[in-house]
Order: structure tokens, then C-alpha cells, then sequence
């Protein structure tokens, strides 16, 4: 006769009682080893917002608070018309200024992924899910209607951001598609009661969209060895110079200027051929017209290097918690068979569903 394996993660009322069906299990009660005093006064801070492993914390600590003070300082980046125009490139602001279509686009962009990478930090801490599950939930539904808003601003935004290469919207459309799949399949395994694969997409989710953050020093690593090499250029058109020239200096010295640095830009009747396009060459340490194609150059390069250096630390580190996702499995089974359903364990999207191999909760005889 089998009997149900005794896990600390479940008890029998969360079989019985309808309201504990709704609320997440608590993982086991903290360990009764002897650690050394670091770890005694680490779990200090940790177990009182429930963190039952240390590691746990430390990857939240370091990932989500990255991303809150990022999007803490970015926050004054809402102010389009002031903190944003002036720090971002001339031809950026080109496009963003003059075309109502981009303008939007970014607007839109900024105003969700900011909010939405400060209430992730909250959303990660499990005191909140055992103890506030209703703020847990609505703080997810608001961070996936964030984040899929943002997504669309930055599709708006894809052909002129960064120079707006092939290479740069291709990884903008990415992105955009990978954050949305896996917050999408997020959402439906945790209606699915599917808690294992519901932590597997949140984080790869939030792994993708952590590729903002670390692209900006490898972006920069990349602008310093483009500008020893002094031999990368870029097509910069007339008219994204022009602006560069005669923007806040709409005087007749700053359009002379102009003419005379890029005279290939003016022809004979001495008229703008706005849709020319002039070699620019990448320096860090130059014009300012020369500093945004340095930038420029590297912005596609370090989306894709940190893209991929992000997707495989994800999926390294879902391998090496293998036995969490057990643990939330097991608490996945009990909810869904309380709920009488047919399956359970396997009730959202798991991988017994397409390979055949039924996966058997674990017992004792």
C-alpha cells in the first residue's frame, strides 16, 4: 500500500481547506545546522522576508536590485522634453523630436518598462507571496500589462533607435518576442496551478529584460576599443547632421558651420540634400556627431553578446535548482489533485505532456 511521502512544503490541511488551495505553500522552516557567524547574521536579514536559502537571496538581491536602481535613476527619464533629450544621442533626438510616430513610441516605452522594473523588486520577495498573496497577484498582472505595453513602444521605436540597423531592430523584435512568450507562458501555467513552470518563465522573463542593463557596460567597453581603433565608420544621413549643428543654436554661424564641416551635404544651389548619406567615423573622444555613431556601432554587438550570455545563465541556473523545482512540483500536484483535477502535476505546460514519459509524483511504500 503506498503512502504519501511526508513533505515539509504541504500539510493536510492545504488538502482540505479550500482557502489554503489558493495561497502558495511556504518553503520548509529555516535548517537547524551550526553555521559559522556570517551566516548567522546574513539570515538575519534574509529569513524575515522569507528567504530559506542563501543563495536565493543573493541572486535577488543582486538581479532585482540592479534592476531597481536602474529604473530608480531612470525615472527622470520620463521628462522627454528635458532629462531624456539631453542625454540621448543627436540623431536619436533627431527622430524623436520630428516624427510624431517615434515620439509616441518612446513615450509609451519609457513609461511602462520604468514602473515595471521597480515593482519587480518587490515582486520577487517571497513574504509577499506567503503573506499578501492579493498584492502578489496584482502587482503581476500590472507588471505583465507593463511590460507587453513597453514591448509595443519599443516595436514603434525599433527603426530608429541606435542608428536603427538591421541588426538592432532584429534584436529589438527578440527580445520583444521572448519577454512576451515567456511572460505569456508565466501567466497561464500559474492559472494551470503549474507553480514550477510559473518560476521558470518569470525568470527567464526577467533574465531577458536584465539584457538593458548589462548591455550598457559592454556597449561602453566597445566604444573605448572602437576608438583606439579609429577605423570603424557609419552612414550618418544630411539631415541627422544638420540637426546635430543647428539644434538650441539656431543662429547663422551654426548653419556656416555646418556647410563648411559638410559641404558634400549642400549642393550646387546651396540647398540641404537631406537624404545623403556622409561616412562618420567612430571616436568616444570626438565631435559630437562622431561620439553617437561610437555608440552607436557597439549598441547592436552588446544586445546580442549580453542576449545570449543572459539566456544561458538562466537556463544554468534553473539546472542547478533542480530540487526547488521538485519541491514546487510536489506543491503543484497536491493543489491540482484538491482541485480534483485529472493529470495532476501535470496541469500547465510540462515536458511529460509532449515527450510521453508521465511524470510520477514521488513516494515512500
Amino acid at each position: 500500500m503506498e503512502t504519501r511521502r511526508y513533505d515539509p512544503s504541504y500539510s493536510d490541511l492545504d488538502l482540505k481547506s479550500p482557502s489554503s488551495i489558493a495561497k502558495p505553500t511556504p518553503p520548509p522552516p529555516p535548517p537547524t545546522d551550526n553555521p559559522n557567524m556570517f551566516v548567522r547574521i546574513a539570515r538575519k536579514f534574509y529569513h524575515p522576508i522569507g528567504f530559506r536559502k542563501g543563495y536565493n537571496f543573493t541572486f535577488w538581491f543582486i538581479c532585482c536590485g540592479a534592476m531597481l536602481g536602474f529604473c530608480a535613476v531612470r525615472t527622470t527619464y520620463l521628462d522627454i522634453e528635458g532629462v531624456f533629450f539631453e542625454s540621448t544621442l543627436l540623431s536619436e533626438k533627431y527622430w524623436y523630436s520630428n516624427f510624431s510616430i517615434y515620439r509616441l513610441g518612446i513615450t509609451i516605452h519609457l513609461a511602462c518598462v520604468v514602473p515595471a522594473g521597480i515593482l519587480v523588486f518587490f515582486q520577487f520577495i517571497p513574504v509577499i507571496r506567503y503573506k499578501a498573496l492579493f498584492l502578489h497577484r496584482l502587482n503581476g498582472y500590472l507588471i505583465i500589462l507593463l511590460i507587453l505595453t513597453g514591448n509595443a513602444g519599443a516595436l514603434m521605436i525599433a527603426r530608429r533607435a541606435f542608428g536603427g540597423g538591421v541588426e538592432i531592430q532584429t534584436a529589438v523584435y527578440t527580445l520583444a518576442t521572448l519577454t512576451t512568450t515567456s511572460l505569456s507562458l508565466g501567466y497561464y501555467n500559474i492559472k494551470k496551478l503549474q507553480i514550477e513552470q510559473h518560476r521558470k518563465w518569470m525568470i527567464r522573463a526577467w533574465s531577458y529584460l536584465g539584457v538593458i542593463i548589462t548591455m550598457r557596460f559592454v556597449m561602453l567597453i566597445a566604444a573605448t576599443i572602437i576608438n583606439q581603433m579609429g577605423s570603424y565608420w557609419m552612414g550618418v544621413s544630411c539631415k541627422e547632421l544638420e540637426f546635430g549643428f543647428i539644434n538650441g543654436n539656431n543662429t547663422f554661424a551654426a548653419e556656416l558651420a555646418f556647410r563648411d564641416r559638410y559641404p558634400a551635404c549642400i549642393d550646387l544651389r546651396g540647398t540641404l540634400l537631406p537624404d545623403r548619406y556622409i561616412a562618420i567615423q567612430g571616436l568616444a573622444d570626438g565631435r559630437v556627431e562622431e561620439v553617437s555613431v561610437g555608440y552607436k556601432l557597439g549598441f547592436g554587438m552588446a544586445v546580442w553578446v549580453c542576449l545570449v550570455l543572459h539566456a544561458v545563465l538562466a537556463e544554468v541556473y534553473l539546472a542547478l535548482t533542480s530540487r526547488e523545482t521538485e519541491r514546487l512540483r510536489m506543491v503543484s500536484y497536491e493543489k491540482q489533485k484538491a482541485r480534483g483535477w485529472t493529470n495532476p502535476g501535470s496541469g500547465g505546460l510540462t515536458a511529460d505532456r509532449v515527450d510521453g514519459v508521465p511524470w510520477v509524483p514521488r513516494q515512500t511504500e
